[in-house]
């Protein structure tokens, strides 16, 4: 069928004990820069992301491309293994399961106003028509959040006409697919405004046939997707000059709380003779507790006063915030929002970085992915600094959920 390209890559013939004997069959649409047609030749980044993760796990695969409610009803209707790039979306919920990403899009409102499209709202309560390229991701998330679409069109740079003559007001794009179509297009169609609404996962949704089927793959496939991606996803300095304003405006207070700076203080002093074997020795009870029922060790820093404050403060965050860590001048755990994986911080670039500043900055650290809650955070750590003699004592360590960081105002 001409309307069928299969792209059948073949891993080694070396028999596993975890290869599937069946080649894994996937589904796709054309969407630049993650599925691009070269002639007969399937290429983009989620492509060699796939040959990458699937030579790792010795498991043959195939591709076929069509268009994209094709390929999703190939899933559902279990003709099909998976398929791929999608954001996430209640209606794949029922018959498939979202690997981790692939991919991370930033999906930004374009207009030729400084008005940002609403949830819910209707053309006489704004006065905006939404256009949206038929079949993408984008028009999956505006249906299912409540969003009125005036036009549905082929492709992006139809949007950016019909955004030009006036015809739609705003449409919503990942920034890095609508940057690379304004490449090779005019400069009188570059919208003249952008305002974020959200980070967006990419990545495959498997069949939950092929989940029950073999309860191990979605999990060697997720880890095989860290060497495999071709870039690290990182903050812009826009971005990040952003999350250092929110932190000046919400969070520099919490240094100089007298409860934090004396729950700091007086753990320091108990662990003032501590040495590096004891240290090592309570973050691996700590890694051991984790495993087990038998919690002494992290149920006495939840049981903390300053613990209890810090997950009230968390709750209350709206999800802004996702953890918040207190160190002592170790790195041990003085006081958390939630159990954290380690005990020790001490040897990680979250406490490092900050405690041993010697201008007293806040420190950034990189997106981290969370997968049971499949979001993306960033822990901000700053020192904490003893008021009477400015020695440094501990570090903050906040974990904020960059989607809803980046959604609030800089006037805010």
């Amino acid at each position: 069928m001409n309307w069928l390209r299969v792209l059948c890559l073949c891993c080694c013939l070396i028999t596993s004990p975890i290869m599937l004997a069946r080649p894994i069959v996937l589904t796709t649409d054309i969407f630049p820069p993650y599925q691009v047609q070269e002639d007969d030749l399937l290429r983009g980044s989620s492509v060699e992301a796939l040959e990458c993760i699937f030579n790792a796990m010795q498991q043959p695969f195939e591709i076929r491309v069509m268009p994209w409610e094709r390929a999703i009803h190939e899933v559902s209707q279990t003709r099909s293994d998976g398929f791929f790039s999608a954001s996430k979306m209640r209606r794949a919920s029922d018959f498939a399961v979202l690997s981790a990403p692939l991919a991370l899009e930033k999906w930004y409102w374009y207009s030729n106003s400084d008005v940002r499209p609403r949830r819910n709202s209707t053309d006489q309560e704004q006065g905006l028509r939404i256009g949206a390229v038929r079949g993408s991701n984008q028009v999956a998330w505006l249906q299912e959040n409540g969003y009125r679409i005036e036009q549905q069109i082929s492709s992006t740079e139809q949007l950016l006409k019909l955004l030009q003559r006036g015809r739609i007001d705003a449409f919503l794009a990942d920034q890095r697919t609508l940057r690379t179509e304004l490449t090779r297009l005019p400069l009188g169609l570059r919208p003249a405004h952008e305002h974020f609404q959200q980070y967006a996962n990419l990545g495959v949704y498997f069949s939950s046939r092929l989940i029950a089927e073999e309860p191990d793959f979605l999990g060697r496939f997720n880890r095989e997707i860290f060497h495999c991606l071709p870039e690290r996803h990182t903050l812009t300095a826009e971005e990040q000059q952003r999350l250092l304003s929110l932190h000046e405006q919400l969070f520099t207070d919490w240094l100089l709380q007298p409860e934090l700076i004396a729950a700091v203080i007086a753990q320091n002093r108990a662990h003032q003779n501590m040495s590096i074997p004891q240290v090592l020795a309570q973050d691996r009870q700590w890694l051991e507790e984790n495993r087990s029922n038998n919690r002494v060790l992290i149920n006495s820093v939840l049981a903390h006063p300053l613990s209890v404050s810090l997950k009230e403060q968390q709750n209350a965050s709206a999800g802004l915030i996702t953890e918040i860590m207190v160190t002592d001048s170790l790195g041990l755990n003085v006081a958390i929002s939630e159990v954290t994986t380690d005990y020790w911080q001490g040897d990680e670039l979250k406490f490092s970085d900050a405690f041993f500043n010697k201008n007293s900055r806040t420190v950034i650290g990189p997106l981290d992915y969370d997968q049971s809650a499949q979001s993306y955070q960033v822990h901000i750590s700053s020192q904490i600094r003893n008021p009477e003699n400015g020695e440094v004592i501990g570090v903050l360590i906040l974990g904020l959920d960059i989607q809803q960081a980046l959604k609030i105002p800089e006037d805010y």
